[in-house]
């Protein structure tokens, strides 16, 4: 038996200014052949579940190429047109094929195609054929059409938010294609896409509202002859028909069942559509809450744990029960998960007026880490960081202080972290340790803060911080939720703020909620 996987995993911003151009992919990622295999290897991602799968169930994996990037803008057509023609070239020349195992993110748009995934899913179809069973693991992000749906026979989506499930979902997808290509199972899928989103500062699984209705799209799984549910909450940073809420029920050879289900798990999350777009702290009140709030550094020993079996239905991240270790804040904002600078200044510029020490954070700054570099270890030196994108994520702001370390920016994590990856890459960076207190970690490539080896690895205990401003909503909970005292969402400025009255949306259906707060769903 011979399966073939591939795919394109973007999370496109369509407000960003930063285009996902072929080089942007060529920088982060594009693996080819026995290449995807190595670099998943001892990963939670999705691609490692369809590895674990062929192993168990004794079909051949056939990897013929892997490109993803950062969660930046549009895809370029040319990015698009390069990627696709080479990797449905091999789909053609490489087959035919018992199954193919599609790993997109799910919220991609192209210059071309405003819903990407699904002319993916469309072309891989064309090449294959009506009767190859065709399988998509998809991020809980994703902004799915009913016509992804339509061109797979299993469409699976993380169910956990930080992303600790890729894995196991993807096993999932590979074992119900094989079930499909035994004749084992007839797979009928329904999606329901009511008009509402959930605002990324409610996405969190592990706590209401949020959490409930995971539970009872995990419960629905339990109904006879229903083979999977997924539940994806959207991407609201997208300008596309599409963005929103899902749910997918696939059943064994029952439509209508699938329907049901989904029309009924949409109309619950319909009833608590007011809860699921609450807003949360300013920057002034959320450091003004760290401050009072800190008792003192995290103990030694508490940055190991041993994470559960990544059921959706258990807590999936330790939480620091002594109140001990920093006050962490999400900076909504710039969060570079959703395709955010990495520059943003707005909070530590509060900071610095409010005279705060103890206090860490990374910033996006090819040019001060240039700067830094010419002036070597143990100088100090002054120079102005940030905010040098663009005019959404504030000033660049003068520090002074010594440059610390100077790194390559490569780094593996193996605790357990949102999306599950390995290996990471900051470019070269910086660390600087300001007159005033404060540590920042100066970056060449846009980099998240989902992996604590980020810091360890340049000497950095982000324990012994009394603030630590972490650039994303949930994916950085995995990394610092087990050190933290308590985690604060800030609503700051920016190209991902949790304030979407900032964005001139013009593609989204008309009557969605909470745009329109009269929008109805029946």
């Amino acid at each position: 038996m011979r399966i073939a996987t591939l795919g394109i995993s973007h999370e496109t911003n369509t407000f960003s200014s930063t285009p996902a151009t072929y080089e942007e992919f060529e920088k982060v990622e594009i693996k080819r052949s026995d290449q995807i295999i190595e670099h998943f290897k001892g990963s939670n991602y999705t691609i490692a579940g369809y590895m674990d799968a062929a192993k168990d169930f004794d079909f051949e994996l056939i990897p013929l190429m892997y490109a993803n990037t950062g969660p930046i803008g549009t895809i370029t057509k040319d990015a698009y047109d390069r990627l696709s023609s080479e990797m449905f070239e091999m789909l053609k020349s490489e087959g035919p094929w018992d199954g193919v195992l599609l790993a997109n993110h799910g919220a991609a748009v192209s210059e071309e195609f405003p819903d990407m995934d699904a002319e993916f899913t469309r072309t891989t179809r064309e090449i294959v054929g009506p009767d190859v069973p065709v399988g998509i693991t998809l991020d809980m992000h994703a902004n799915i059409s009913k016509y992804t749906v339509e061109n797979t026979n299993i469409c699976i989506v993380w169910r956990t938010c930080p992303h600790l499930d890729p894995k196991p979902r993807g096993y999932k997808c590979a074992s119900l294609i094989v079930k499909t290509i035994n004749g084992e199972i007839k797979p009928t899928q329904a999606i329901e896409t009511p008009p509402m989103l959930v605002n990324i500062v409610k996405q969190f699984t592990g706590q209401e509202p949020m959490k409930s209705l995971v539970e009872e799209c995990v419960n629905a799984n339990k109904i006879t002859s229903v083979l999977d549910t997924s539940i994806a909450e959207g991407y609201p940073y997208a300008d596309v028909l599409e963005m929103g809420m899902s749910w997918i029920t696939i059943t064994d050879n029952n439509q209508r069942l699938a329907e049901e289900i989904s029309k009924s798990l949409a109309l619950g999350a319909w009833e608590k559509r007011e809860d699921l777009n609450k807003q949360v702290h300013s920057i002034k009140e959320a450091l003004e809450i760290a401050i009072k709030k800190y008792v003192g550094p995290k103990p030694k020993g508490t940055e190991n744990y041993v994470p559960n079996d990544g059921s959706p239905l258990q807590e999936p991240i330790k939480t620091n029960h002594s109140h001990l270790g920093p006050i962490v804040l999400m900076d909504v904002g710039d969060n570079i998960g959703g395709g955010s600078t990495a520059d943003s200044t707005h909070i530590i510029k509060k900071a610095k007026e409010m005279k705060i020490e103890g206090y860490l954070q990374s910033i996006y700054d090819p040019e001060s880490v240039e700067i830094c570099d010419n002036a070597g270890e143990g100088e100090e030196i002054t120079i102005d960081v940030g905010g040098k994108t663009d005019d959404m994520h504030g000033d660049p702001i003068r520090i002074t202080g010594i440059v610390t370390k100077i790194h390559d920016g490569k780094y593996e994590e193996h605790r357990p972290n949102h999306g599950g990856f390995r290996f990471f890459d900051d470019g070269k960076r910086i660390r600087f340790d300001t007159n005033n207190g404060m540590t920042i970690l100066l970056t060449s490539m846009r980099s998240g803060n989902t992996a604590r080896e980020q810091m360890y690895s340049m000497g950095i205990n982000p324990e012994n911080y009394k603030i630590v401003i972490a650039k994303g909503v949930s994916s950085p909970r995995p990394a610092y939720q087990p050190i933290a005292a308590e985690i604060l969402l800030v609503n700051s400025p920016g190209v991902t703020t949790s304030d979407l009255t900032f964005f001139e949306y013009k593609n989204i259906r008309k009557h969605m909620y909470p745009f329109d707060l009269k929008a109805k769903f029946t």
